[in-house]
Parts: C-alpha cells; sequence; structure tokens
C-alpha cells in the first residue's frame, strides 16, 4: 500500500516536531487522549471529522498530520476534499478558499512521494 512508506520525519519542523522530540510525556499523553475520542467512530470517520475540525484552526500545519492519517484509514481524495467542502456553511466560504490550497497541495506532495491516491 502507497501510505506504508509514509515517514513521520517528511514533516516540517514544527511545535508538534518539537514536543515528540522533547517533551515526549506532553506528546504521549496528547496521544492517549486524541486516540481515546470518537471510538465509536471507525478510523476514516475519526480522521475525517479531524480534518473538519482544522479547517477553522488558527494553525493548519496538523493538516500535515491529519490527511496522512485519513488516507491510511482509508480515505480518498475526492472525500477529503468534501470534508474541506462541507464545513463551507461552519466557517464560511472564505475559510474555505483560503485552506483549499494547503489541502491540495498536501494531497499533491503526499501522492508525489507515495504514489496516486483513489
Amino acid at each position: 500500500m502507497v501510505t506504508d512508506k509514509f515517514k513521520w520525519d517528511d514533516l516540517d519542523k514544527d511545535g508538534m516536531t518539537y514536543l515528540m522530540e522533547n517533551r515526549k510525556e506532553v506528546f504521549k499523553s496528547y496521544q492517549k487522549m486524541v486516540g481515546n475520542l470518537g471510538t465509536h467512530l471507525d478510523e476514516k470517520t475519526r480522521q475525517l471529522v479531524m480534518l473538519a475540525i482544522q479547517v477553522n484552526s488558527p494553525s493548519p500545519d496538523a493538516i500535515k498530520i491529519i490527511i496522512p492519517k485519513a488516507i491510511r484509514a482509508g480515505a480518498a481524495r475526492d472525500e477529503i476534499i468534501d470534508t474541506l467542502i462541507l464545513t463551507t456553511p461552519v466557517v464560511g466560504l472564505s475559510t474555505v478558499m483560503k485552506m483549499l490550497p494547503f489541502v491540495l497541495k498536501e494531497l499533491e506532495s503526499f501522492e508525489k512521494a507515495y504514489g496516486e491516491l483513489r
């Protein structure tokens, strides 16, 4: 599978990476908390919901983490784009238009590195 080649070190150096490297206990606690949320949803749905929530985030870098997780969980390119578009009534068209190039860039980067998505 194309996503088997994904490496976390492919991500840009950012705050999350800093925590993973320098404050592992904080990052592990965060991962445990997030892992216990939405347990009645399948993993693909959980990741698409997380993506929808992140659309309105002041820090869109989390999308770099969520998109690979969603893809590994079976989300297709169009499902990821539809998730973004579905947020329009809540976050507004201008926010979606601002985030769409970022999401498309992440999808393109992922496809360039690991192969075309379905």
